[in-house]
């Protein structure tokens, strides 16, 4: 049997979880979990591990695989990385380009029904301005 897809809050308060702003993005973006997992390149079981807290020491380029899948703008991407304990260090210059990746990503208007290539793709943009930063590509579990 299948169950009816889990309703995401309307309203999120300074206290809410990781999981409940994820949900909250995730709807807003018109996504279901299954798709944000194929979106940030995630399989599934990570993606419910990081948002249920089961997986400890998440790695924050996990975490930006999920800010630039759903679009998030910088204060959105700080937030819901302090929810997992998590932040951008001055010193990290890796950390400075993923604020400009999410800087990017959040002015772009994602259409996910009409990516012109697979759903993966979405974050092909991001591996080649890191890599063109010197960077290492975002994770991809999907290879």
């Amino acid at each position: 049997m299948l169950r009816s897809p889990r309703k995401a809050p309307t309203y999120l308060s300074e206290t809410a979880s990781f999981k409940q702003y994820l949900d909250y993005y995730t709807q807003r973006a018109g996504l279901s979990e299954n798709k944000l997992a194929i979106f940030s390149r995630l399989n599934q079981s990570t993606l419910n591990k990081i948002a249920n807290g089961r997986l400890k020491n998440v790695n924050i380029s996990m975490l930006i695989c999920i800010c630039l899948a759903l679009g998030l703008n910088e204060a959105e991407s700080i937030d819901l990385l302090s929810r997992r304990e998590r932040a951008f260090s001055p010193a990290n210059d890796t950390h400075r380009v993923y604020l400009e990746l999410i800087r990017i990503y959040s002015m772009k208007k994602i259409d996910y029904k009409r990516l012109e290539c697979d759903s993966q793709c979405l974050l092909e943009e991001a591996d080649a301005y890191l890599k063109k930063e010197g960077k290492a590509p975002l994770p991809n579990a999907w290879r």
